[in-house]
């Protein structure tokens, strides 16, 4: 058997501890368009309640971005000025006490310390919508291969599978935005300089993007297979890496999209319209970014998964096959000794005889191999010699002919000596 294509070391340890979690585990691949058509294809209103639920879990991330804007929006109105309480900027008595320098720099260190308070908070609530992004994965791989899906069963069933990885990858990618947030606030609050403060904010953004690239293979895969947590975080890092072009343009595509609904925001946060952006983004955007990289998992799974997953089940059947037969056996010769009987006799595997050695052993010619009749009384007449010259002469030339015929071992069916059964 040739090892060509055979994939070894790490990445042969892809998927190794994986089950099939349903009939759709290992589905044909599909083409990354052509997947992403089938998860919206006659699913609007289906997809719209699936969204909503994700949207239930997203919950206390939403509503602590709202306080938290909340009370640093009314700084001086609805939130006195202290520049103790941590939210506050520097108060006008301190600008008099201090200076205008050390009063600009108590209050940056107040935002950086309400920053903090903020975004560390935002990371409990980003972990547990992705728990809710578990679910949406789970339905949109599921209508992503045709499957009739029941939203609420299948999306709580779905939670049930992922809620594990849905949490890690929630807590990873909100201390990632914690990072992201808690870089820009440290240059502001040191005075570092412009060039060095965009180095970093594109260090940390590009990480921001691999972290949730990897938070998405982890609900993908556990939404796919049955495996342990370990071999799940393991694979999804592998993964994220190992399809790194098509896991970029996925990124890409879903930034895109949720660029433009920032875009709108912009262009109608002042008007009665302003809700739009929000809305599509809630209803619509959270099922479409889930669905780039599901879709995108998925040729990732058919690639380094599911070929090993199928070696594994045909081994895994075969082995059951014949434990079945043993016990089979074993059951028969029980029940033939309790009623008396003889066993069956077991079947002995056809022996193989070596043609070579089968041709050494008839090296001799059929007129060679013959015996000679014995010699009658008186000894042979002249008529018995003739004749007995021209059967050796018809049996050399018989032979002649035979020895002109080559067969090979296998087509020779002689070389198989049949014990009985």
């Amino acid at each position: 058997m040739s090892d060509e294509g055979v994939k070894t070391g790490l990445l042969g340890k892809i998927g190794s501890g994986a089950a099939r979690r349903d009939e759709y585990s290992t589905a044909a691949r599909l083409g990354g368009w052509q997947a992403f058509k089938a998860m919206w294809s006659g699913h609007f209103t289906k997809v719209l309640l699936a969204s909503l639920l994700a949207l239930i879990f997203s919950v206390p991330a939403i509503a602590w971005v709202i306080i938290s804007g909340t009370l640093a929006g009314n700084i001086g109105t609805g939130v006195p000025f202290n520049i103790f309480d941590g939210i506050g900027y520097a108060s006008p008595d301190a600008m008099g006490e201090y200076g205008l320098t050390v009063a600009v720099g108590l209050g940056n260190l107040l935002y950086y310390q309400a920053a903090v308070l903020r975004f560390s908070v935002l990371i409990a609530g980003i972990a547990i919508a992705g728990v809710g992004i578990g679910g949406l994965a789970y339905v949109a791989r599921l209508y992503m291969y045709g499957e009739q899906v029941r939203v609420v069963r299948d999306f709580f069933r779905g939670v049930a599978a992922n809620w594990a990885s849905g949490l890690t990858g929630g807590a990873l990618t909100g201390a990632c935005v914690f990072l992201v947030m808690l870089t820009h606030y440290s240059f502001t609050l040191n005075g570092w300089g412009l060039a060095g403060r965009i180095f970093a904010m594109i260090g940390t953004i590009v990480l921001l993007v691999l972290v949730s690239i990897y938070s998405f293979y982890l609900v993908a895969i556990t939404s796919s297979y049955k495996t342990s947590y370990p071999r799940a975080v393991r694979d999804a890092f592998l993964l994220t890496f190992v399809n790194f072009p098509k896991n970029m343009l996925a990124a890409l595509l879903a930034s895109l999209f949720v660029g433009a609904m920032f875009l709108l925001e912009l262009l109608m946060g002042g008007s009665q319209m302003g809700a739009l952006p929000w809305a599509l983004m809630f209803f619509l955007g959270f099922y479409a970014v889930t669905g780039i990289f599901v879709s995108c998992a998925q040729s990732a799974f058919a690639a380094y998964i599911n070929e090993g997953l199928v070696e594994r089940e045909t081994k895994l059947k075969n082995e059951q096959f014949y434990a079945a037969k043993r016990e089979q056996r074993k059951q028969q010769k029980a029940a033939a000794m309790t009623n008396g009987e003889k066993a069956p006799a077991k079947k002995q595997p056809a022996r193989y005889v070596n043609p070579k050695k089968k041709k050494k052993a008839n090296d001799k010619s059929p007129a060679e191999m013959t015996p000679a009749p014995a010699a009658p009384k008186g000894g042979y007449t002249a008529q018995d010699l003739a004749k007995m010259d021209e059967d050796r002469r018809k049996i050399a030339e018989k032979a002649a002919e035979e020895s002109d015929k080559t067969v090979s071992g296998l087509e020779d069916e002689s070389v198989y000596e049949d014990d009985g059964e």
